[in-house]
């Protein structure tokens, strides 16, 4: 029996152990050869002895969850967190559809998920048979489909024709696999390194002012991304989800202004980015992994540079900046009870050295005006490849697997939309996760869109989602532990071990807070 990859017959590639000699098995090795180590399981009889031989290599991490969407976006935060492949493995049928989001997300990230999808035999395919739709490329550019030629850049998509599940096909139990060390192979030549490291030297070599924008940012580059930073002496914008945010002089939004920007790691959710792509006299240069500029009108874009090779003595005006929290911290210390206000005591209250995880949209925001400045070493992750709000609280929780205090901060649309990622909770136990709700009746974010301030309030309540709930049945049906945050104080004496904390801040302050922001 083979499996199908892409358009072509050419699974199994790299194993066909013959002590395991049937496809799923295979599947499975093959995995392993590309690099993954844990597997994320959505059930079906489609995809059964595909589990069934996981769980019979009695080495391999796996977690479980009936629903795809969720375990997807699960796997995006387990491939965050390990820096290698993750494998997630659904049944046929639309479960396949369900992964589209997180493949999407994958996609803009470059994260390199596996996504192992169980099939009908090839003859039903085209004939309305039931579970069977037709896979072949059904993620389109968002997936490579030959593994063979996968540079880990993005999602691979495996589909596997089964038959009708039969135990005779079952592989015996507790048999070792080795888990090999992984290395991305995603990289560029010496000679591309080299050219892109030219075109950014000549950026800088300039008597224009030049600004620097950071978004977010992979661990392994922030060492010397910031040593270049330092010795530049740019003047810098950077996010919250760069991690260099409370260790530099960062610009506020509205004090960006140069000739020259250049943008670093992932595209800024900040409006002067927005507004670039009707001022093209700025001239703007991307180093971003995925290789998109990030805006429609002419840029450069590279997709990586050696920073050790870049010549600091001609480059031009820098400025010095001021510090980014003072007037900030005067406006909250008059609206103790704003939504910015309880942004500021939560990053006061994070132990040092935890996930931060900041949902889309307004937490990423107001994290960026309001937290502290202090540097608590803190990793920063969020969802800013296709910025959607759903899977957030499912990638969150894969990423907290590997840290002692994990932080998810999440607006309540956004928690919404993601209701049933708690399944995971008990298949990660002994994690210090605090689930943090921002529930401000609705999407509150819309409230900042100076297109829609002349619209109606019947339009700005339906494009917001306005709603009177609340979440604390939502920790209770899940056994969580729940807090009810309407005050600073209400921090104190915070209980170990997973808790849902739903924010309500006082609406009249939060508005306050905005408008002596804004002026």
């Amino acid at each position: 029996m083979k499996a199908t990859v892409g358009q072509r017959y050419i699974w199994p590639k790299f194993v066909n152990n013959t002590q395991h000699n049937n496809i799923a098995s295979n599947t499975i090795l093959n995995c392993l050869e590309l690099g993954a180590a844990e597997f994320i399981i959505s059930s079906g009889a489609r995809n059964a002895e595909i589990i069934h031989s996981i769980l019979s290599f009695e080495n391999l991490k796996y977690y479980s969850h009936p629903d795809e969407r969720s375990a997807a976006f699960f796997t995006l935060g387990r491939s965050l967190a390990t820096q290698r492949p993750v494998v997630m493995i659904t049944t046929s049928g639309t479960a396949v559809a369900e992964l589209l989001p997180a493949c999407i997300e994958a996609y803009y990230q470059s994260i390199p998920i596996i996504f192992v999808t169980a099939d009908r035999p090839d003859e039903f395919r085209y004939t309305g048979s039931p579970q069977t739709i037709n896979q072949l490329n059904i993620f389109g550019m968002y997936a490579h489909t030959e593994p063979e030629d996968w540079k880990y850049d993005k999602p691979l998509h495996i589909n596997v024709p089964i038959g009708e599940p039969s135990t005779n096909s079952f592989v015996p139990s507790d048999v070792r696999v080795t888990v090999r060390d992984f290395k991305s192979s995603a990289h560029i030549s010496d000679s591309t390194l080299t050219s892109n490291t030219k075109k950014l030297q000549s950026f800088l070599e300039t008597k224009e002012e030049i600004n620097v924008m950071i978004g977010t940012l992979e661990a392994k580059l922030r060492e010397p991304v910031f040593d270049f930073l330092a010795k530049t002496k740019l003047p810098v914008y950077a996010e919250s989800t760069s991690g260099l945010r409370e260790k530099l002089c960062t610009l506020n939004n509205n004090e960006i202004s140069a000739d020259r920007i250049i943008r670093i790691g992932g595209v800024p959710s900040c409006g002067y980015w927005r507004d670039l792509e009707k001022n093209n006299d700025v001239k703007v240069f991307s180093i971003a992994k995925n290789g998109l500029p990030g805006i429609s009108r002419n840029s450069d874009v590279v997709t990586d540079v050696n920073w050790s090779q870049i010549d600091y003595s001609n480059v031009g005006n820098p400025k010095k900046c001021h510090d980014p929290n003072k007037v900030v911290n005067n406006i909250i210390s008059n609206l103790p009870l704003s939504e910015a206000a309880l942004i500021n005591k939560i990053s006061k209250v994070i132990p040092d050295e935890s996930l931060v995880f900041l949902g889309n949209s307004m937490p990423i925001r107001e994290w960026q005006i309001a937290a502290t400045m202090e540097d608590k070493k803190c990793d920063f992750f969020s969802n800013r490849g296709a910025n959607g709000i759903d899977g957030n609280v499912s990638t969150f929780l894969g990423l907290s697997i590997n840290y002692k205090n994990a932080w998810g901060i999440f607006g309540d649309l956004t928690t919404l939309c993601d209701l049933n990622s708690l399944w995971f909770v008990d298949q990660i136990k002994n994690q210090n996760i605090k689930i943090i709700v921002i529930n401000n009746a609705g999407g509150e974010i819309f409230d900042h869109v100076k297109s829609l301030r002349p619209a109606s309030d019947l339009v700005k309540n339906t494009i917001k989602n306005t709603h009177n709930l609340n979440f604390k049945m939502w920790a209770a049906m899940w056994g969580i532990n729940y807090l009810r945050v309407e005050n600073p104080n209400d921090f104190n004496d915070l209980i170990r071990g997973p808790l849902i904390i739903e924010l309500f801040p006082e609406k009249e302050q939060s508005i306050q807070f905005w408008n002596s922001y804004n002026n």
